[in-house]
């Protein structure tokens, strides 16, 4: 076996079994505690994400300014991160959270303007993202292994603040 470095010399130590269970009873524990809560903070993530994109909208007949770039940078943040990441990983799958499913969120004409206006197909997406990325976490063949992907800007002789 190839000698681990000392920032990871951890994972000799570690109980995979007794860690194994530790996340199994984690699983178990969090799917009993899914319910309508989830479903109201969601609904409270998706009325903000709604109104960052009116306010966005709304102002972007102005001059360029900090409003605008914010309201429309927090919308399309939140469309992704908070909302169709969770979606598409069936985060609500278990519970009533309407078109929120992962099974056809984002999918058809109307859905893929109200829930994923994105040049990326949802189902694209899933394959990318679910299946590449995450059995292949920061490994050289994880497409979205940000260390490699912006190389060339680590690289660039770039005054660090312009980076």
């Amino acid at each position: 076996l190839p000698l681990l470095p000392v920032e990871d010399a951890w994972i000799s130590r570690l109980d995979y079994d007794a860690f194994a269970k530790e996340v199994s009873a984690l699983g178990k524990e969090l799917l009993r505690e899914t319910g309508d809560d989830d479903v109201e903070h969601l609904n409270k993530i998706i009325s903000w994400r709604n109104i960052s994109a009116i306010v966005g909208l709304l102002t972007i007949w102005m001059e360029p300014n900090v409003v605008t770039v914010g309201a429309l940078s927090l919308w399309t943040y939140s469309s992704w991160t908070m909302i169709a990441h969770h979606v598409c990983h069936g985060g609500y799958n278990r519970v009533d959270a309407g078109r929120f499913h992962s099974r056809g969120f984002g999918l058809g004409l109307v859905n893929r303007f109200v829930d994923w206006l994105d040049w990326m197909q949802p189902e694209a997406w899933n394959i990318e993202h679910n299946r590449l990325h995450h059995y292949r976490l920061n490994e050289g063949k994880d497409p979205d292994l940000v260390q490699r992907n912006l190389a060339f800007l680590r690289d660039k002789a770039t005054p660090l603040p312009l980076k």
